[in-house]
């Protein structure tokens, strides 16, 4: 499914770059992900091709309506350009919109849309139970940008970018750069420009110019190892651990002890979350409760509905054994990880054979 949906995003913006290419617009877009860096690419390229620099100030308009104001973002949109041949109007905050009143504008607004306006919608996820959302994929043209895959795509990325910029990188050493900052574009973005002005035309990136330049990231690695876990992706869970105790910013036993306090606050909101789900919560109450972005619950109720309420309070306690094994048992911190990195992981296991069954 995850395959299937990055090939979609692919196709939509390489759909779109042609659309630009041939000069040709749409008046409605939904630009739609939690890949920031290409979701603001697209609009930048959207807007340079639409309107001519000289006039932008005049005919570019971001409108946030988080406030209930969507009615004042079509009143712009509705406006006649000045000296140009469209105007783009960004708009943000729409996801929660419930007034009826301002859903009707919007409804008569897509019905006939201002031919001379490029009306962008743009939001990092929307809730497919919510009207505005069946409303927007019914009448915009939907782009697509979800978050790359750390171990194909993003190392793929990378080297692609660093060829444009007139160097070389390996897919070994782009995927252990990955490794060490994660697949979010915006920092992969600065430490490829970094690398490739440390290089020069010296030649390829090599591994050793990694380690001396870039620095390590705790945060997005127990981030990351955690989401792991939650998608029972085990491989890439253990491969995350591995690059984390490689050059650990602590000694073990601190790094193992931060790495828990990790994984236990994620299955703390994953209880909250199942618990939650079962009244038929909507997603923005979820994501309250856990305290995620809307953007990003979406994905981790997709996972913690796999998993029944017993096997998380279970892991909740591995997690608590695993603490308390740290300050007694005679194995590394690491093989105590490792361990419980396999039994979490097969806990979903289970529950995804079980359902299928």
């Amino acid at each position: 499914m995850k395959r299937q949906s990055s090939a979609l995003s692919r196709d939509s913006q390489a759909e779109l770059a042609r659309q630009l290419k041939a000069g040709e617009f749409s008046p409605l877009y939904l630009f739609e992900g939690e890949e920031i860096y290409l979701r603001e690419q697209a609009l930048k390229r959207l807007i340079e091709t639409a309107v001519d620099a000289t006039v932008r100030d005049f005919n570019v308009s971001p409108v946030s309506v988080a406030g209930g104001n969507l009615d004042q973002a079509l009143a712009i949109a509705r406006q006649l350009p000045m000296m140009s041949q469209r105007r783009v109007v960004i708009v943000t905050g729409f996801e929660m919109t419930t007034d009826e009143r301002q859903l009707e504008l919007l409804k008569d607004y897509v019905r006939q849309p201002a031919g001379t306006t490029v009306l962008v919608f743009v939001s990092a996820a929307l809730d497919n139970r919510r009207s505005i959302a069946t409303m927007l994929r019914k009448t915009c043209v939907v782009v697509s940008f979800q978050r790359l895959d750390d171990r194909d795509e993003a190392p793929r990325w990378v080297a692609d970018y660093v060829s444009r910029a007139g160097s070389r990188i390996d897919l070994a050493e782009a995927n252990y750069l990955v490794g060490m900052v994660g697949a979010d574009l915006r920092r992969l973005t600065n430490e490829a420009n970094k690398l490739v002005s440390y290089v020069g035309g010296k030649g390829p990136i090599e591994r050793a110019d990694i380690d001396d330049l870039v620095r390590y990231s705790r945060d997005h690695s127990n981030f990351e190892l955690t989401d792991a876990i939650v998608e029972n992706d085990r491989a890439r869970a253990l491969r995350l651990l591995n690059h984390i105790f490689r050059n650990p910013p602590e000694p073990p036993q601190t790094l193992a002890v931060m790495i828990l306090g990790a994984m236990g606050s994620t299955y703390r909101r994953m209880l909250a979350a199942k618990e939650l789900m079962g009244r038929n919560a909507p997603n923005s109450e979820v994501a309250r409760a856990v305290g995620m972005p809307p953007f990003a619950v979406g994905r981790f109720n997709e996972s913690v509905r796999r998993i029944d309420i017993e096997r998380i309070v279970s892991g909740m306690a591995r997690i608590a054994e695993t603490d308390l094994a740290l300050k007694s048992s005679l194995a590394t911190p690491r093989l105590q990880l490792e361990l419980l990195i396999c039994e979490l992981c097969s806990v979903v296991g289970d529950t995804r054979r079980a359902e299928r069954g």
